[in-house]
């Protein structure tokens, strides 16, 4: 009989995270099924599971193996979902990946004590190989044979030692194959902001060593690329199984390597998919050209989301973003001129050493520039970034005393030189509606609004997470709970 793996994306609360399907597990996934092992997916946040629900499922399913994918933020809602699941069978193997592990792996497995193992950096190649093992020896796993497994995380039997695995990133991102989306059941999303989301992956990494970005600790600084016909095989089956009419690239580095996207657009038209599409990860204004900016709108590019962050040079410095408030007046600017591309703008205010007055340069910027849309992010010390490094230095953070319910875009996890966190929030909600409160906006987001419904209930979860956040009531519902 199949090894039974279960694959969880964990509880969340609020207002300020977004219901989508996560390719992270689903490549996860595709990699254990297409090794014959029995594969379930629960999207705990779309199925609104609270954890007596989690509890019932997993007694119901009797699984062998139960894997969490960790954000920050999860960490200790993560910790209580791997609690009921040892509470439930103390032999199930427990695994965590993702973000949080990859960049706090030996505090991760110390701090979770339900915790197995954990994985650092990518575990499409790994995982596979240890749950094989694990299929070959149970529990009493040689420890000279999890040695060999990339990126795994673990505790020697021998002498307590936390042990992380060198994790050497594979090049050939083909092989992880075209994900097993049935998995995920992608019908069943909600849409965001258009009437569905189906993500896909081109590439994988990222070279920049901007300090809030974690990007290159958890793909590497290697831009790796799919084959252009892997894509087009992948988004000619969701047209023809799920009836797919867009889809949006979530790289990283999408228009980082100009060839290789005007190419991977070219294919788009040449197969005729007449798919239409957008990046709303970030594109870096600096990668982006007349000719493929062309080249992506004839193969159905409709929007874009550009990575700009601050409207003050001094702080571009700081943050390692290498581009200039010139340069991204100018190649805004040239994106409205070349193409009918609609773009939105993610900004970042709250930078440790920032002033007011350079939060305000960022909202002028933001109101000068030719965008549909604007986010303005208040700053996270994300594990694996510079930024958090440094707060560890400085000691505005301790590890073991870190609240990381508080590691998400609307709450305060450090304080900043010189913007207190009351006036940080302040600042955050007067940009958003000044931003949002012109003229123009309005009247595009009520023509937006007509077509599409969606438009509203993405702005009513947006006012939502701005007007909810200073809820001094909330009591997480990992510790609501009396028992699991």
């Amino acid at each position: 009989m199949a090894l039974r793996v279960l694959l969880v994306l964990p509880i969340r609360e609020g207002h300020n995270y977004q219901v989508s399907p996560d390719l992270g597990i689903l490549y996860l996934g595709t990699a254990l099924q297409s090794k014959g092992f029995d594969v379930t997916l629960l999207d705990c946040p779309k199925e609104k599971f609270t954890f007596r629900d989690f509890k019932s499922f997993v007694e119901q399913g009797r699984f062998d193996v139960v894997g969490c994918r960790c954000y920050s933020r999860d960490h200790n809602y993560v910790n209580h979902h791997l609690n009921i699941v040892k509470q439930i069978n103390p032999d199930t193997l427990t695994l965590v990946g993702g973000p949080h592990p990859s960049a706090l792996p030996e505090f991760v497995l110390q701090s979770m004590q339900s915790l197995d193992f954990a994985w650092k950096a990518e575990a499409e190649d790994g995982l596979p190989r240890l749950l094989s093992l694990y299929c070959a020896h149970g529990r009493d796993l040689p420890e000279e044979r999890l040695r060999p497994i990339p990126g795994l995380v673990w505790k020697s039997r021998r002498n307590g030692d936390i042990i992380v695995n060198p994790n050497e990133l594979g090049a050939d991102l083909d092989s992880f194959g075209i994900p097993a989306w049935e998995l995920l059941r992608p019908e069943t999303y909600p849409g965001f902001i258009w009437d569905e989301y189906y993500p896909i992956y081109t590439t994988r990494g990222c070279p920049y060593p901007c300090t809030y970005c974690n990007a290159p600790s958890l793909s590497g600084r290697r831009m790796r690329h799919r084959s252009v016909e892997h894509v087009i095989a992948e988004l000619t089956l969701l047209k023809q199984r799920y009836g797919v009419k867009r889809f949006s690239v979530i790289d990283d580095e999408f228009t980082m390597d100009r060839r290789y996207a005007a190419r991977l657009c070219q294919a788009m038209i040449d197969a005729r998919l007449n798919l239409k599409w957008d990046c709303p990860n970030g594109v870096r204004l600096d990668s982006l050209y007349p000719d493929l900016l062309q080249r992506m709108e004839a193969a159905g590019c409709v929007a874009l989301a550009v990575g700009i962050e601050s409207g003050n040079d001094r702080i571009q410095s700081l943050i390692k973003k290498k581009v200039t408030v010139a340069k991204i007046r100018e190649r805004a600017a040239m994106i409205a001129h070349s193409s009918n591309i609609k773009l939105t703008g993610y900004f970042m205010i709250g930078f440790l050493d920032e002033q007011e007055h350079e939060i305000r340069d960022t909202l002028r910027l933001a109101l000068s520039l030719p965008l549909v849309r604007a986010n303005f992010n208040i700053v996270i010390p994300v594990p694996g970034t510079a930024i958090f490094e440094e707060a560890l230095r400085e000691g505005r953070l301790k590890l073991n005393q870190i609240n990381w319910d508080n590691c998400a875009s609307d709450k305060i996890a450090f304080e900043r030189n010189h913007v207190d966190a009351a006036r940080l929030v302040q600042l955050q909600s007067y940009a958003l509606l000044r931003f949002y409160g012109r003229p123009r906006i309005l009247a595009s987001l009520a023509r937006e609004s007509f077509r599409n419904p969606e438009i509203i209930r993405a702005s009513v979860h947006k006012l939502k997470m701005i007007f909810a956040r200073n809820d001094s009531s909330f009591v997480p519902q990992y510790l609501r709970e009396a028992t699991p």
